[in-house]
């Protein structure tokens, strides 16, 4: 089993987070009525300068985004 790849950049980070909008709205992740991420995700805000504001994002959030893209790297490789 291998480790999780965590950010080590701001860039990163943020990619992450589109990654994870992008497949929100492809409808490839779907989350069940009262899940926590999904408030979480909804929390996150945006910056005037267009920028993701780290103040907004919580624990789920992170673990989310994070989980997302790694399982977006397993299926390219």
């Amino acid at each position: 089993m291998k480790s999780m790849v965590t950010p080590e950049t701001r860039q990163e980070f943020v990619r992450n987070f589109h990654l994870a909008a992008e497949q929100l709205r492809n409808g490839k992740i779907v989350f069940a009525s009262g899940m926590k991420s999904v408030d979480s995700l909804r929390k996150v805000r945006m910056l005037p300068n267009r920028r993701i504001d780290f103040l907004s994002v919580d624990e789920m959030a992170r673990l989310h985004v994070n989980m997302t893209a790694n399982f977006q790297l397993e299926e390219e490789e």
